[in-house]
């Protein structure tokens, strides 16, 4: 049991650390790069700026 829940919080760190790095390079990404993506800078900030939420 204890094994299952550092294995879990062991995850989520992970999940977490991998999103932020996602978010940093969003928000490094040029226009030209956003266009591409199908991105407008504002759903890029709206991105960044939602509260973190667990699932």
């Amino acid at each position: 049991m204890v094994a299952s829940v550092w294995r879990r919080l062991a995850e989520i760190v992970r999940i977490r650390r991998e999103r932020s790095r996602q978010r940093c390079q969003l928000a490094a990404m040029t226009e030209r790069e956003l266009q591409d993506c199908g991105l407008t800078r504002s759903e890029i900030a709206y991105e960044l700026h939602k509260p973190h939420q667990r699932k």
